[in-house]
Protein backbone atom coordinates (compact mmCIF):
# COMPACT_ATOMS: atom_id res chain seq x y z
CA UNK A 1 0.00 0.00 0.00
CA UNK A 2 1.15 3.30 -0.46
CA UNK A 3 2.81 5.03 2.18
CA UNK A 4 1.02 8.41 2.22
CA UNK A 5 -2.27 6.46 1.43
CA UNK A 6 -1.56 4.06 5.01
CA UNK A 7 -0.71 6.57 6.95
CA UNK A 8 -3.59 8.68 6.42
CA UNK A 9 -5.90 5.74 7.02
CA UNK A 10 -4.06 5.15 10.72
CA UNK A 11 -4.64 8.85 11.32
CA UNK A 12 -8.25 8.54 11.13
CA UNK A 13 -7.93 5.35 13.03
CA UNK A 14 -6.49 7.14 15.85
CA UNK A 15 -8.77 10.14 15.49
CA UNK A 16 -11.62 8.31 15.88
CA UNK A 17 -10.56 6.38 18.76
CA UNK A 18 -9.97 9.94 20.81
CA UNK A 19 -13.07 11.00 19.76
CA UNK A 20 -15.52 7.97 20.76
CA UNK A 21 -13.66 8.68 24.17
CA UNK A 22 -14.15 12.47 23.90
CA UNK A 23 -10.77 13.33 24.12
CA UNK A 24 -9.34 16.60 22.76
CA UNK A 25 -6.25 16.63 20.35
CA UNK A 26 -6.27 20.54 20.02
CA UNK A 27 -4.63 21.00 23.30
CA UNK A 28 -1.48 18.74 21.58
CA UNK A 29 -1.74 20.39 18.89
CA UNK A 30 -1.17 23.30 20.20
CA UNK A 31 1.76 22.08 22.35
CA UNK A 32 3.39 20.47 19.39
CA UNK A 33 3.22 17.05 21.49
CA UNK A 34 4.09 14.02 19.99
CA UNK A 35 2.62 10.62 20.67
CA UNK A 36 5.68 7.66 20.20
CA UNK A 37 6.24 3.99 21.36
CA UNK A 38 4.52 1.13 21.34
CA UNK A 39 0.94 2.32 20.82
CA UNK A 40 1.91 3.69 17.17
CA UNK A 41 3.03 -0.12 16.56
CA UNK A 42 -0.42 -1.21 18.18
CA UNK A 43 -2.11 1.12 16.42
CA UNK A 44 -0.44 -0.35 13.17
CA UNK A 45 -0.87 -3.69 14.29
CA UNK A 46 -4.72 -3.25 14.43
CA UNK A 47 -3.86 -3.79 18.05
CA UNK A 48 -6.65 -1.81 20.54
CA UNK A 49 -5.08 0.92 22.12
CA UNK A 50 -7.41 0.39 24.85
CA UNK A 51 -4.69 -2.32 26.53
CA UNK A 52 -1.73 0.03 26.53
CA UNK A 53 -0.41 3.54 28.10
CA UNK A 54 -0.40 6.10 24.98
CA UNK A 55 2.75 7.98 25.49
CA UNK A 56 3.01 11.61 24.98
CA UNK A 57 6.58 13.43 24.68
CA UNK A 58 7.62 16.90 24.65
CA UNK A 59 9.94 19.64 22.97
CA UNK A 60 10.18 21.49 26.19
CA UNK A 61 9.02 21.31 29.86
CA UNK A 62 6.90 24.41 29.27
CA UNK A 63 4.47 22.62 26.56
CA UNK A 64 4.57 19.62 29.61
CA UNK A 65 3.11 22.27 31.95
CA UNK A 66 0.85 23.22 29.87
CA UNK A 67 -0.71 20.33 29.00
CA UNK A 68 -0.47 18.78 32.60
CA UNK A 69 -2.85 21.82 33.76
CA UNK A 70 -5.59 20.88 31.19
CA UNK A 71 -5.18 17.35 31.74
CA UNK A 72 -5.53 17.77 35.03
CA UNK A 73 -8.54 19.70 35.17
CA UNK A 74 -10.52 17.71 32.73
CA UNK A 75 -9.28 14.45 33.01
CA UNK A 76 -9.18 11.77 35.95
CA UNK A 77 -5.26 11.66 37.70
CA UNK A 78 -3.82 8.33 37.79
CA UNK A 79 -0.47 7.56 38.93
CA UNK A 80 3.12 9.82 39.13
CA UNK A 81 6.33 8.55 39.44
CA UNK A 82 9.75 10.65 38.10
CA UNK A 83 9.38 9.60 34.29
CA UNK A 84 5.46 10.19 34.17
CA UNK A 85 2.41 11.06 35.17
CA UNK A 86 -0.60 9.47 33.95
CA UNK A 87 -4.26 10.11 33.31
CA UNK A 88 -7.44 8.60 32.80
CA UNK A 89 -9.97 9.65 29.70
CA UNK A 90 -12.35 6.98 28.67
CA UNK A 91 -10.94 3.96 27.95
CA UNK A 92 -7.60 5.25 27.60
CA UNK A 93 -4.64 5.76 30.07
CA UNK A 94 -2.79 8.96 28.77
CA UNK A 95 1.05 8.86 29.99
CA UNK A 96 2.57 12.55 30.10
CA UNK A 97 6.62 11.95 29.76
CA UNK A 98 8.05 13.99 32.38
CA UNK A 99 11.34 13.55 33.51
CA UNK A 100 14.09 16.33 31.63
CA UNK A 101 16.36 13.95 30.55
CA UNK A 102 13.69 12.38 28.55
CA UNK A 103 12.02 15.60 27.20
CA UNK A 104 13.19 16.93 23.61
CA UNK A 105 12.91 16.10 19.65
CA UNK A 106 11.93 12.96 18.31
CA UNK A 107 15.26 12.51 17.09
CA UNK A 108 16.42 13.21 20.33
CA UNK A 109 14.59 10.73 22.62
CA UNK A 110 14.71 7.74 19.97
CA UNK A 111 17.99 7.81 20.14
CA UNK A 112 17.33 6.65 23.54
CA UNK A 113 15.04 3.32 22.45
CA UNK A 114 15.91 -0.11 22.79
CA UNK A 115 13.76 -1.33 19.77
CA UNK A 116 13.55 -0.22 16.20
CA UNK A 117 9.48 -1.54 16.25
CA UNK A 118 9.17 1.49 19.50
CA UNK A 119 10.37 4.45 16.56
CA UNK A 120 6.89 5.47 15.44
CA UNK A 121 5.27 8.29 16.70
CA UNK A 122 2.46 10.78 15.56
CA UNK A 123 2.91 14.37 15.74
CA UNK A 124 -0.14 16.63 16.28
CA UNK A 125 1.16 19.81 15.26
CA UNK A 126 2.09 18.64 11.80
CA UNK A 127 -0.74 15.45 12.27
CA UNK A 128 1.98 13.56 10.42
CA UNK A 129 3.35 10.11 11.34
CA UNK A 130 7.60 9.72 11.65
CA UNK A 131 9.05 6.50 11.35
CA UNK A 132 12.03 4.94 9.53
CA UNK A 133 11.91 3.47 5.73
CA UNK A 134 12.13 0.28 7.83
CA UNK A 135 9.87 0.32 10.47
CA UNK A 136 6.66 -1.35 8.58
CA UNK A 137 9.01 -4.11 8.08
CA UNK A 138 10.50 -4.74 11.12
CA UNK A 139 6.41 -5.07 12.65
CA UNK A 140 5.60 -7.13 9.74
CA UNK A 141 8.91 -9.80 9.89
CA UNK A 142 7.95 -9.82 13.86
CA UNK A 143 11.38 -9.98 14.81
CA UNK A 144 12.66 -7.82 17.37
CA UNK A 145 15.93 -5.77 16.46
CA UNK A 146 18.11 -3.31 18.64
CA UNK A 147 17.97 0.01 17.58
CA UNK A 148 21.37 1.16 19.57
CA UNK A 149 23.91 -0.45 21.40
CA UNK A 150 26.05 2.21 23.08
CA UNK A 151 23.52 4.01 24.79
CA UNK A 152 23.99 6.95 27.62
CA UNK A 153 22.05 6.53 30.94
CA UNK A 154 19.15 7.03 31.50
CA UNK A 155 18.33 4.30 28.58
CA UNK A 156 21.56 3.08 29.16
CA UNK A 157 19.83 1.75 32.28
CA UNK A 158 16.82 -0.33 30.17
CA UNK A 159 18.67 -2.79 28.90
CA UNK A 160 17.38 -5.08 31.59
CA UNK A 161 14.41 -3.49 30.76
CA UNK A 162 14.37 -4.17 27.43
CA UNK A 163 14.69 -8.06 28.47
CA UNK A 164 11.83 -7.83 29.89
CA UNK A 165 9.72 -6.08 27.01
CA UNK A 166 11.30 -9.13 25.22
CA UNK A 167 8.40 -11.05 27.27
CA UNK A 168 5.89 -8.41 26.73
CA UNK A 169 6.39 -8.33 22.77
CA UNK A 170 6.86 -11.91 22.20
CA UNK A 171 2.68 -12.09 23.72
CA UNK A 172 2.82 -9.99 20.43
CA UNK A 173 4.20 -12.39 18.19
CA UNK A 174 7.74 -11.18 18.25
CA UNK A 175 11.00 -13.54 18.76
CA UNK A 176 14.13 -12.39 19.29
CA UNK A 177 17.01 -13.98 18.31
CA UNK A 178 19.65 -15.41 20.50
CA UNK A 179 22.05 -13.03 19.22
CA UNK A 180 20.19 -9.92 20.51
CA UNK A 181 19.60 -11.67 24.03
CA UNK A 182 23.00 -12.02 24.70
CA UNK A 183 23.82 -8.29 23.33
CA UNK A 184 21.37 -7.25 25.90
CA UNK A 185 22.27 -9.38 28.81
CA UNK A 186 26.05 -8.50 28.33
CA UNK A 187 24.94 -4.45 28.28
CA UNK A 188 22.63 -4.81 31.41
CA UNK A 189 25.17 -5.73 33.37
CA UNK A 190 27.68 -2.61 32.45
CA UNK A 191 25.24 -0.79 33.97
CA UNK A 192 24.87 0.64 37.42
CA UNK A 193 21.72 1.88 39.70
CA UNK A 194 20.05 5.02 40.46
CA UNK A 195 16.63 6.47 39.54
CA UNK A 196 16.35 4.94 36.06
CA UNK A 197 18.06 1.66 37.10
CA UNK A 198 15.32 -0.31 38.76
CA UNK A 199 15.45 -3.95 37.20
CA UNK A 200 18.21 -6.24 36.38
CA UNK A 201 18.64 -8.94 34.91
CA UNK A 202 19.56 -12.66 37.09
CA UNK A 203 19.45 -16.45 35.82
CA UNK A 204 16.77 -18.44 37.92
CA UNK A 205 17.66 -22.04 38.43
CA UNK A 206 14.36 -22.84 39.50
CA UNK A 207 12.61 -21.49 35.98
CA UNK A 208 15.67 -22.55 33.74
CA UNK A 209 15.65 -19.32 32.10
CA UNK A 210 16.99 -15.41 32.68
CA UNK A 211 14.38 -13.29 34.55
CA UNK A 212 14.14 -9.40 34.76
CA UNK A 213 13.64 -8.79 38.67
CA UNK A 214 13.34 -4.99 40.08
CA UNK A 215 16.14 -4.30 42.58
CA UNK A 216 14.99 -5.04 45.90
CA UNK A 217 13.72 -2.19 48.52
CA UNK A 218 12.68 -2.18 52.11
CA UNK A 219 8.91 -2.26 51.02
CA UNK A 220 8.90 -4.83 48.86
CA UNK A 221 10.84 -7.36 50.90
CA UNK A 222 8.42 -6.20 54.05
CA UNK A 223 4.99 -6.84 51.56
CA UNK A 224 6.83 -9.93 50.55
CA UNK A 225 7.10 -11.01 54.57
CA UNK A 226 3.63 -9.82 55.36
CA UNK A 227 2.61 -12.52 52.67
CA UNK A 228 4.55 -15.47 52.77
CA UNK A 229 4.17 -15.09 56.67
CA UNK A 230 0.82 -17.14 56.32
CA UNK A 231 1.95 -20.06 54.07
CA UNK A 232 1.11 -23.20 56.01
CA UNK A 233 4.39 -24.76 55.79
CA UNK A 234 6.44 -21.94 57.15
CA UNK A 235 5.84 -22.84 60.52
CA UNK A 236 7.53 -26.22 60.45
CA UNK A 237 11.06 -24.36 59.59
CA UNK A 238 13.14 -21.81 60.70
CA UNK A 239 13.81 -19.00 58.21
CA UNK A 240 16.87 -16.48 58.09
CA UNK A 241 17.65 -13.36 55.96
CA UNK A 242 21.34 -13.39 55.57
CA UNK A 243 23.49 -12.35 52.49
CA UNK A 244 23.48 -8.68 50.75
CA UNK A 245 20.35 -7.16 51.51
CA UNK A 246 21.29 -7.73 55.05
CA UNK A 247 24.79 -6.58 54.66
CA UNK A 248 24.82 -4.42 51.80
CA UNK A 249 21.30 -3.59 50.51
CA UNK A 250 22.50 -0.61 48.46
CA UNK A 251 24.43 -2.43 46.36
CA UNK A 252 22.49 -6.03 46.20
CA UNK A 253 20.54 -7.61 43.40
CA UNK A 254 18.58 -9.91 44.93
CA UNK A 255 17.90 -11.17 48.72
CA UNK A 256 18.90 -14.02 50.11
CA UNK A 257 16.32 -16.29 53.05
CA UNK A 258 18.16 -19.90 54.71
CA UNK A 259 15.63 -22.14 55.76
CA UNK A 260 16.75 -24.44 58.46
CA UNK A 261 15.33 -27.39 60.68
CA UNK A 262 12.66 -26.13 63.59
CA UNK A 263 12.86 -28.25 66.68
CA UNK A 264 9.98 -29.90 67.31
CA UNK A 265 8.33 -29.95 63.90
CA UNK A 266 8.52 -32.82 61.33
CA UNK A 267 8.52 -31.77 57.75
CA UNK A 268 8.95 -33.73 54.31
CA UNK A 269 11.55 -32.83 51.42
CA UNK A 270 7.93 -32.36 49.06
CA UNK A 271 7.06 -30.04 52.01
CA UNK A 272 10.08 -27.87 51.55
CA UNK A 273 10.08 -27.80 47.98
CA UNK A 274 6.80 -26.39 47.89
CA UNK A 275 7.63 -23.65 50.69
CA UNK A 276 10.87 -23.00 48.33
CA UNK A 277 8.70 -23.03 45.17
CA UNK A 278 6.30 -20.91 46.72
CA UNK A 279 8.65 -18.48 48.26
CA UNK A 280 10.64 -17.50 44.82
CA UNK A 281 6.96 -17.32 43.29
CA UNK A 282 5.72 -14.71 45.54
CA UNK A 283 8.83 -12.97 45.51
CA UNK A 284 9.24 -12.56 41.68
CA UNK A 285 5.54 -12.87 40.35
CA UNK A 286 3.47 -10.86 43.01
CA UNK A 287 6.59 -8.60 44.61
CA UNK A 288 8.93 -8.38 41.70
CA UNK A 289 12.29 -9.18 43.32
CA UNK A 290 14.57 -12.12 43.05
CA UNK A 291 14.64 -14.51 46.22
CA UNK A 292 17.73 -17.03 46.67
CA UNK A 293 16.59 -20.52 48.75
CA UNK A 294 18.58 -22.57 50.32
CA UNK A 295 18.37 -25.22 52.86
CA UNK A 296 21.12 -26.07 56.14
CA UNK A 297 20.21 -28.30 58.01
CA UNK A 298 21.74 -26.36 60.93
CA UNK A 299 22.49 -22.74 60.55
CA UNK A 300 26.01 -22.28 60.59
CA UNK A 301 26.91 -18.58 58.95
CA UNK A 302 31.17 -17.68 57.95
CA UNK A 303 30.46 -13.85 59.68
CA UNK A 304 30.17 -15.60 62.60
CA UNK A 305 34.05 -16.95 63.31
CA UNK A 306 37.54 -15.43 62.78
CA UNK A 307 38.85 -14.63 59.45
CA UNK A 308 41.61 -18.04 59.32
CA UNK A 309 41.44 -20.70 57.22
CA UNK A 310 42.53 -22.96 59.81
CA UNK A 311 40.12 -21.73 62.46
CA UNK A 312 36.87 -22.12 59.68
CA UNK A 313 37.79 -25.62 58.61
CA UNK A 314 38.24 -26.69 62.63
CA UNK A 315 34.90 -25.63 63.47
CA UNK A 316 32.83 -25.92 60.11
CA UNK A 317 30.02 -28.54 59.98
CA UNK A 318 29.05 -31.59 57.36
CA UNK A 319 25.59 -31.49 56.92
CA UNK A 320 22.47 -31.39 54.54
CA UNK A 321 22.99 -28.27 52.30
CA UNK A 322 19.78 -28.10 49.40
CA UNK A 323 19.18 -25.75 46.69
CA UNK A 324 16.37 -26.06 44.19
CA UNK A 325 17.17 -26.04 40.52
CA UNK A 326 14.98 -26.60 37.25
CA UNK A 327 17.25 -29.38 36.45
CA UNK A 328 19.72 -31.46 38.38
CA UNK A 329 22.99 -29.26 39.39
CA UNK A 330 25.82 -30.70 37.65
CA UNK A 331 28.12 -28.86 39.50
CA UNK A 332 27.46 -30.32 42.90
CA UNK A 333 31.03 -32.49 43.16
CA UNK A 334 30.25 -33.71 46.88
CA UNK A 335 27.92 -36.67 47.77
CA UNK A 336 24.48 -35.79 46.60
CA UNK A 337 21.03 -36.67 45.81
CA UNK A 338 18.11 -35.13 43.57
CA UNK A 339 14.71 -35.28 44.88
CA UNK A 340 12.18 -33.54 42.75
CA UNK A 341 13.30 -30.14 42.64
CA UNK A 342 16.09 -30.49 44.80
CA UNK A 343 19.69 -31.12 44.99
CA UNK A 344 20.30 -32.53 48.78
CA UNK A 345 24.26 -32.14 49.01
CA UNK A 346 26.11 -33.13 52.23
CA UNK A 347 28.93 -30.58 52.44
CA UNK A 348 30.53 -28.25 54.34
CA UNK A 349 28.65 -25.43 55.73
CA UNK A 350 31.33 -23.15 54.30
CA UNK A 351 31.87 -25.22 51.12
CA UNK A 352 28.68 -25.18 49.30
CA UNK A 353 27.80 -28.09 46.99
CA UNK A 354 31.39 -29.31 47.78
CA UNK A 355 33.37 -27.20 45.48
CA UNK A 356 37.21 -25.94 46.44
CA UNK A 357 38.67 -24.00 47.12
CA UNK A 358 35.29 -22.35 49.20
CA UNK A 359 34.61 -19.27 47.01
CA UNK A 360 32.81 -18.15 50.67
CA UNK A 361 36.05 -18.75 52.50
CA UNK A 362 38.18 -16.78 50.00
CA UNK A 363 35.76 -13.79 50.05
CA UNK A 364 35.45 -13.97 54.02
CA UNK A 365 39.50 -14.25 54.90
CA UNK A 366 41.19 -12.92 51.46
CA UNK A 367 38.93 -10.03 50.45
CA UNK A 368 37.50 -9.25 53.74
CA UNK A 369 34.33 -9.47 52.64
CA UNK A 370 31.07 -7.29 54.77
CA UNK A 371 28.41 -10.19 55.95
CA UNK A 372 26.33 -9.42 58.93
CA UNK A 373 25.20 -11.85 61.35
CA UNK A 374 21.71 -13.69 59.81
CA UNK A 375 18.66 -12.68 61.53
CA UNK A 376 15.68 -15.22 62.08
CA UNK A 377 12.87 -13.99 59.87
CA UNK A 378 9.89 -14.10 62.59
CA UNK A 379 11.55 -10.95 64.28
CA UNK A 380 11.81 -8.94 61.48
CA UNK A 381 8.24 -9.71 60.74
CA UNK A 382 7.09 -9.41 63.96
CA UNK A 383 8.88 -5.80 63.91
CA UNK A 384 7.11 -4.66 61.15
CA UNK A 385 3.61 -5.94 62.07
CA UNK A 386 3.84 -3.40 65.10
CA UNK A 387 5.68 -1.17 63.01
CA UNK A 388 4.51 0.98 60.05
CA UNK A 389 7.69 3.00 59.46
CA UNK A 390 9.32 1.03 56.40
CA UNK A 391 13.16 3.02 55.67
CA UNK A 392 16.19 1.11 54.51
CA UNK A 393 18.30 2.91 57.80
CA UNK A 394 15.54 2.39 60.58
CA UNK A 395 15.69 -1.75 59.09
CA UNK A 396 19.79 -1.64 59.45
CA UNK A 397 19.45 -0.12 62.86
CA UNK A 398 17.35 -2.59 63.79
CA UNK A 399 19.16 -5.94 62.09
CA UNK A 400 22.16 -4.86 61.32
CA UNK A 401 24.80 -6.47 63.27
CA UNK A 402 28.16 -8.05 62.58
CA UNK A 403 29.86 -10.34 64.80
CA UNK A 404 33.44 -8.33 65.12
CA UNK A 405 35.66 -10.11 62.85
Amino acid sequence: MDRKLFDSQMKDKLYSLFESNNFNIDILKLNKVYLRGGAIMRLFMGIPLTDADLDFYFLDLKYFKEVDDYFNNHYEFSDETPLTKTYKCGELELQLIRHPYLIGTYEYTTSMTDFTITLGSFHFETESFVYPDTYLDDIKSKELRIHRLEIEPPEGRSWANALQRIEKYEKLGFTASDDVVETIKKNSELKENDEFHQRTVKMSWLRNKYLTPIVPNIDVFVNWLMDIKHHQTLKKFNVYLWGGFLSRPYETKDVDVLITKRDGQYATLKELEKLMIDMFNLAYDIHGFFLDTHYMRIPQWIGDYPRSREILKSVERKQIFITITKNEDKGIVCKHRRYGLLNCAYTGSFTLRGVEPSSLVHRWVDLNGNYAKMVDLRKIIKYYENNIERNIEDFLNKFQEYSGY
